[in-house]
């Protein structure tokens, strides 16, 4: 998990400062005060995402339950993050990789499905909840949408072959 976070939290800060940097004209122009916002909600997950990655293994007990925590506080903080930029930035969509990756990572497989099936869905709902989804809007959520949960999938193989070789080389 603190491999996640050294690359995604760097990644996503740069997806949201891009955001708001490239379209801060717009924001300006509409009064809005979605940067503001966006700030704080990344400001929270920082530190949530640092206090637990610190301490997570300080207390062993609690260590697995810490980590689905994360994992499902990483999806909470997509959300608002994405409604509140994707109009203006659309790689946006790509904070809701960050979850199920994560879940791949640490999680048992079925909270990996699960986890990047709600991402996936919660994406598609956000979408259709701002504009109706047809044509090539459409194809592209479902594209982004599949993306999430294949590349999940993917990253679960990965760590299950990982898991296969240390087993296979220990023995």
């Amino acid at each position: 998990m603190q491999k996640l976070n050294r690359y995604f939290t760097p990644f996503a800060l740069l997806l949201i400062a891009s955001a708001v940097y490239f379209r801060i004209d717009e924001f300006k122009d509409a009064g809005l005060q979605a940067p503001a916002i966006a700030a704080g909600v990344l400001i929270a997950d920082l530190l949530v995402n640092w206090w637990i990655g610190r301490n997570q293994y300080r207390w062993m007990a609690w260590a697995a339950r810490l980590r689905f925590i994360q994992v499902w506080l990483n999806y909470v903080w997509a959300v608002p993050l994405f409604y509140l930029l994707y109009p203006y930035w659309a790689p946006m969509w790509l904070l809701f990789v960050m979850a199920p990756t994560a879940a791949a990572l640490t999680l048992p497989k079925r909270h990996a499905v699960a986890c990047s099936i709600i991402s996936a869905g919660t994406m598609i709902g956000l979408y259709w909840h701002r504009q109706p989804l047809e044509g090539v809007f459409l194809g592209m959520a479902v594209s982004q949408a599949a993306f999430i949960i294949i590349f999940s999938m993917f990253v679960q193989g990965l760590a299950e072959t990982v898991l296969r070789l240390r087993d296979v080389n220990a023995g």
